[in-house]
């Protein structure tokens, strides 16, 4: 079967489905996203996010996990998901790490400091408008620079949590550095989907001077990897984990466990709880954020396989190693909400989360329950209902991309991205496009789409 793949070169989730196609050696074309092939996108997709994959009979798929997820199963050979439970495991949490935080380090850097945000104006410009743009040049690249660094405060990053995404960066350089001086690929002999959406990442930030720098300085077999992993090859299998514990732990226990996984665990707690705000700290900084439902809803996924995979007594020997364990499980919290007098419905107390959620809780806490399968179900559909009552409340809560994948990302990104795409203005329409590509977890965005709708948004399955 032939695919096309709607993409831009500024967007990290098309390159790494682009990577991955060339790896499986699936026919495909590659169209970039420009100011030409907008109006065949957007008939394609009423989501307009990018990367979209389109079958030959003109299906549309959007978000790259279940893209990946359909051909592996389609096309098992060469493979890139690890055999063995465990390692597969970790290579989803990997995943999971590069689309949802690694991408808020590659947005910090490209938007935050003006010879990265001038160049990535001009990358990102140039390609939408192939034959020329309209307008001003460099009134048009002010335009974008205004665009996207708005969003740097809308998503948090240009606090403490850019500071927090910034280190968390620099030693991951250095971790997968390590690590890739005794592997190929991060699970041995041929590239995983953790490979694809790390590379993915940090193929963008090699394109923006001061993240280039510190690979260039921290992360030489990082480079050489970034190089090979546009168009990877399997050379042998995947390796066992006890042959990659050595330098694979410290990525774990050093940068995910101290960054990304405190973050995620506290962003899905409070969005299952229906708090406004967290804390969680890094280090010794307590950083105050808003919650990220599209981050909830992929980690969430993340805890149900870690619940049915605990048995594994290498992932299980791994995870409680690398400290990673306390924020897979579901912590046992005191409910401090108002119980109900009398007995109420089923269908009401889910609407509510009081007693599916709990039931979950005791799950995943001890590990002596299967996971239920029904997160998209009539709860969440009232609810749904529920805050359209309110006026929407939770609509733009956090005011910005949100991570998926879970692309992710870009719940408000989008809603941000749709104002400007309103106008009627050629050239902010571009503009708009190009913030849709460039930014974190945009392929988060179709899941986020079902906010104001009451059908359930795309799964997936």
């Amino acid at each position: 079967m032939s695919y096309r793949l709607f993409g831009a070169e500024t967007s990290a989730y098309s390159t790494k489905m682009r990577s991955y196609l060339k790896y499986k050696a699936f026919a495909f074309d590659w169209v970039p996203r420009t100011s030409e092939t907008e109006d065949e996108l957007k008939r394609l997709s009423r989501f307009g996010t990018l990367p979209v994959l389109v079958t030959a009979s003109g299906f549309a798929v959007h978000d790259t996990t279940p893209m990946m997820e359909a051909l592996e199963a389609d096309s098992p050979e060469p493979s890139a998901t690890p055999a063995d439970p465990a390692t597969a495991f970790l290579a989803c949490v990997l995943e999971e790490y590069a689309d949802v935080w690694l991408a808020k380090a590659a947005f910090h850097y490209r938007w935050t400091r003006k010879k990265d945000q001038r160049l990535a104006a001009q990358r990102s410009i140039e390609e939408y408008y192939p034959t020329g743009i309209p307008g001003d040049k460099k009134a048009t690249e002010e335009l974008a620079i205004e665009t996207m660094t708005g969003q740097l405060k809308t998503m948090q990053l240009e606090g403490e949590l850019g500071g927090a995404v910034e280190k968390s960066f620099k030693k991951f350089i250095k971790l997968l550095d390590d690590h890739l001086k005794k592997h190929l690929f991060i699970f041995g002999d041929r590239p995983s989907i953790a490979d694809f959406a790390i590379a993915g990442q940090l193929i963008q930030m090699m394109t923006d001077p001061t993240p280039a720098k510190i690979i260039e300085k921290d992360g030489e077999f990082v480079a050489k990897w970034c190089e090979f992993m546009s168009a990877p090859t399997a050379s042998g299998p995947f390796a066992a984990l006890e042959d990659l514990k050595e330098t694979l732990a410290p990525i774990f226990a050093d940068d995910l466990a101290a960054f990304f996984l405190p973050w995620a665990a506290e962003n899905l707690e409070t969005s299952l709880a229906g708090t406004e705000t967290f804390s969680v700290t890094f280090g010794k900084e307590a950083v105050s954020l808003v919650p990220l439902r599209s981050a909830a809803r992929s980690f969430r996924e993340l805890r149900r396989k870690f619940v049915t995979g605990q048995s594994i007594e290498a992932l299980k020997a791994f995870t409680d190693e690398t400290g990673a364990t306390a924020f897979l499980l579901r912590p046992q919290r005191q409910d401090t909400r108002p119980q109900p007098a009398a007995p109420v419905d089923a269908e009401e107390a889910g609407a509510d989360g009081e007693t599916a959620d709990t039931a979950e809780a005791d799950a995943a806490q001890s590990g002596t329950v299967e996971p239920r399968d029904d997160e998209a179900g009539e709860g969440d559909r009232k609810r749904k209902r529920r805050r359209r009552r309110r006026g929407g409340r939770n609509r733009g809560e956090d005011g910005a991309s949100e991570a998926s994948n879970g692309d992710g990302a870009a719940d408000d990104a989008d809603d941000a991205s749709d104002n400007s795409a309103a106008s009627e203005d050629d050239v902010q329409a571009g503009i708009a496009a190009t913030a849709q590509a460039d930014a974190p977890e945009a392929e988060a965005q179709p899941e986020a789409a079902s906010d104001d709708q009451d059908q359930e948004a795309p799964t997936r399955d």
